[in-house]
């Protein structure tokens, strides 16, 4: 993001309600994009956002008191009562507004901001350094919990660190905490930068100015409708949906912190996310997905708890922060444990019941042994959707292989968009350090399903030819070795009234039993235009048994 510094907007978007959520960092509350920016801009940045948010006030001030003025002028000292007394009702209704949106009578506030809240109310518990990120990527940086005890709400509260080496002093850091607004009462975490490459031996922590929300408005706690905590190797992500339950109004700013503890109730990990797009209207709903950036890897987790931050989107833009009571999560376990090689989107996760598909359905045939072009073992196999009236969204899984007792590494299912019910999908199996494969397990991952005619765009692939080919390779300049291939010609017609791109082409070798014996996948194939074809030529190495017919799978975007 860039800020324009003549009328203070958004570069990407245009909003005008920019935040600072950093020392020198801005965020568009809009968008979400973020700026950083040197320490000068960000002192006058600073002082600019103040100055709106004031002269905003008085702008309101100065209108309510010329309209009385006008009144007064026009009625008489003796209308003037009762103007006096309307205009203090309608200031008052401003300030308080009834929302009945879940049935209750709640009052909405526009605060007053506060900037006077002591500082030494914001407590900070003992620092402890901790590398976050994994191998050569980790990066040192200081953990500090920060609890709200001022009483009051608090806006993007930041912590700086002046960091020591014995006397001597290095420099400063600082950082937000990961969260919108902290109630009173509770806890939250965050990371400073540590200096790359020098030795830290102490350091002063020290609270930055506090403010409480500008708007804000009470109102009811937004928990996940549907939550899963997962782990792949050192990755743990949650993933939530948030449905807006309101009936009046739209919600935005929505943001979700999550944190992990080990079993003594220490922070070993927490991660913040944003509601995908901007606002939610009324009865929509949306997914957050948050990677936690994890630390003391050593520890195992045994709970997490998370906390929902939002904000009410009236009808003229203005927008409330909503506070909310009790509004953190816990729950005490661990997280759901998958393969690393899986790919897990968020909707996989997310999926309602009724929109997976069964994976009763899925078959991976049999293993079919085979040689490469250095004459090495290899191993084909195909996946195949059994299912008669589903199409199984984005299939996919990890294949542990395995020579006896013996692992050999896995093999991931991916690539693909979709997968009709009939249809095969190659799948091919090396061993690394076996002689052969005897056995495999397979992990699934979470897949949708989705009804006949499904989201792929009908295609025509016919295949015009083949012509078997005898080639040789030479290995370290030592051995030759002779391989058969096909060479397999075609085209790909489309019978559609839109242009099709991206389009991907399987072409499959098997044998008279029907087995797979070779395939290759075809990606270069341009984009076809309504009532046209374009021509495919793909030499297909023949790792099995000698070919006796072409098959071919296709995906569309």
């Amino acid at each position: 993001m860039t800020i324009d510094l003549q009328t203070l907007k958004c570069g990407e978007c245009g909003s005008s309600v920019l935040k600072r959520t950093g020392l020198n960092e801005f965020t568009c509350q809009h968008c979400g994009s973020v700026t950083l920016v040197e320490d000068d801009i960000s002192d006058r940045l600073d002082r600019v956002l103040d100055q709106v948010k004031d002269a905003a006030a008085r702008r309101l001030a100065d209108e309510q008191a010329a309209r009385q003025k006008v009144a007064m002028r026009t009625a008489g000292f003796a209308v003037a009562a009762v103007v006096g007394i309307t205009l203090l009702v309608t200031v008052v209704q401003m300030f308080t507004r009834k929302d009945t949106s879940d049935g209750g009578r709640r009052a909405a506030v526009a605060s007053v901001v506060d900037r006077n809240i002591p500082t030494d109310g914001l407590k900070l518990g003992e620092p402890r350094q901790v590398l976050v990120g994994s191998g050569s990527s980790a990066r040192p940086k200081l953990l500090v919990v920060a609890r709200n005890e001022t009483g009051k709400p608090l806006e993007r509260a930041s912590v700086k660190a002046t960091y020591y080496d014995g006397e001597t002093r290095l420099e400063e850091r600082g950082e937000s905490l990961p969260i919108s607004v902290l109630e009173p009462g509770e806890s939250a975490p965050l990371l400073i930068d540590l200096p790359s490459g020098k030795n830290v031996t102490r350091q002063e922590l020290q609270v930055q100015r506090l403010s409480a929300p500008y708007r804000s408005a009470d109102g009811p706690r937004l928990a996940f409708s549907r939550l899963r905590l997962v782990q792949q190797g050192e990755r743990v992500r949650l993933v939530g949906r948030v449905v807006n339950e309101r009936k009046d109004a739209a919600i935005g700013g929505v943001e979700a912190l999550a944190t992990l503890y080990d079993d003594a109730g220490n922070v070993i990990g927490f991660g913040r996310g944003y509601a995908q797009g901007n606002d939610i209207p009324p009865g929509a709903r949306s997914a957050i997905d948050i990677d936690l950036a994890r630390f003391g890897r050593a520890a195992q987790v045994a709970a997490w708890d998370y906390r929902i931050a939002y904000s009410t989107v009236e009808a003229g833009g203005s927008r409330s922060a909503v506070r909310s009571a009790d509004r953190v999560i816990r729950t005490a376990g661990a997280p759901e444990v998958f393969h690393a090689d899986l790919r897990l989107s968020t909707e996989d996760l997310l999926a309602d019941d009724s929109e997976r598909f069964d994976l009763k359905e899925l078959e991976l045939l049999p293993l079919v042994a085979g040689r490469s072009n250095i004459q090495r073992p290899l191993f084909l196999t195909e996946l195949v959707n059994r299912s008669k009236e589903a199409v199984v969204i984005a299939p996919g899984g990890v294949i542990s292989r395995f020579g006896g007792s013996k692992a050999d590494g896995a093999t991931a299912i991916q690539g693909l968009a979709y997968l009709y019910p009939g249809e095969r999908f190659p799948i091919l199996l090396e061993p690394r350090e076996v002689d052969r494969i005897t056995q495999t397990r397979v992990e699934w991952k979470p897949m949708r399903r989705a009804a006949l005619p499904g989201p792929r765009t009908p295609l025509e692939v016919q295949v015009t030819g083949t012509k078997a080919e005898t080639g040789s390779v030479l290995l370290n300049f030592s051995q030759r070795f002779l391989y058969k291939s096909v060479q397999v010609t075609g085209k790909v017609g489309n019978p559609g009234t839109t242009i099709v791109g991206k389009v991907r082409l399987w072409v499959s070798l098997r044998d008279r039993d029907g087995q797979l014996s070779g395939f290759k996948l075809v990606d270069n194939l341009p984009a076809i235009a309504p009532g046209e074809s374009v021509p495919f030529q793909v030499n297909v190495e023949q790792n099995g048994r000698d070919f006796a017919s072409v098959g071919t799978l296709y995906q569309t975007e």
